[in-house]
């Protein structure tokens, strides 16, 4: 395997590929190995493993075997090579094309699949986006989380905690909260929308849209770039997002380890 040590040459390598320039750090403050064209990216914190990317911009490298060959021999070479051992490593993110394989050459647990997309676009502005108003994350934190709870238990938000860095919500003088979205910040700052909820008995209104279209807004004028995640069975919110010009860049299959 080869090590790269600079977020330029991992960049370069991907052919500028979106998910690599805004969502890891350019710092590279984990491991960076390089497979037959296949990137294992070390994942730091409380979920620990490696994401497991072919390197779509590769050019004349690694050809004379499919991209379900090499992503196995990467995947091979994790497990032989002591990596995860050494790293104490606990999870596995693959792109989803390949998770039957990850699943042979691994014991895998518990997780989830879900899309990283991204724009560079501004939506066009919604009528509702009037309504929206900034929302405090210690003020508001107890009544953000009592709400997103009630009304999508898989919501993936952490109000109170200053994780997140921007919220805005929708009330009404009777029901209160009937929409609600935030934003946290990838490694590499760029902003990433989460937490995205619409009150059950009021969706189809148009209320989830303006707020994403909100939260795009600003995320653009903070930076230029907006990214997010969602669980890749919500048709609903696909639709949503490519609507407004979102493009998926990963579709990450994430599992536990329960052995290496």
């Amino acid at each position: 395997m080869e090590r790269l040590t600079s977020h330029d040459q991992l960049l370069a390598r991907s052919g500028n590929d979106p998910w690599v320039r805004w969502a890891v750090a350019a710092d590279l403050p984990g491991e960076v190995w390089v497979h037959d064209e296949i990137a294992l990216v070390e994942r730091r914190g409380w979920r620990r493993g490696f994401w497991v990317a072919p390197l779509h911009g590769a050019v004349g490298r690694g050809r004379q075997a499919t991209e379900a060959e090499r992503v196995r021999g990467a995947l091979e070479e994790l497990r032989d090579g002591g990596h995860l051992t050494r790293l104490a490593s606990q999870s596995i993110s693959v792109v989803r094309e390949h998770a039957a394989v990850a699943h042979e050459v691994f014991e895998l647990g518990e997780g989830g699949d879900w899309d990283w997309l991204w724009t560079t676009h501004e939506p066009r502005r919604r009528v509702l986006e009037r309504e929206l108003e900034v929302l405090d994350d210690t003020a508001d934190a107890e009544e953000i989380t009592a709400f997103s709870i009630a009304h999508n238990p898989r919501v993936w938000a952490d109000a109170g905690s200053g994780r997140m860095v921007h919220w805005v919500g929708i009330r009404t003088p009777d029901a209160g909260l009937i929409a609600v979205g935030g934003a946290e910040l990838e490694a590499t700052g760029a902003p990433h929308l989460a937490g995205i909820v619409t009150h059950t008995e009021h969706r189809g209104q148009g209320l989830g849209t303006a707020v994403t279209t909100g939260l795009t807004r600003w995320a653009l004028a903070r930076s230029g770039v907006c990214t997010l995640g969602m669980y890749a069975d919500n048709a609903v919110a696909r639709g949503v997002y490519e609507r407004l010009g979102f493009r998926t860049a990963r579709a990450w299959h994430s599992r536990g380890l329960l052995t290496g």
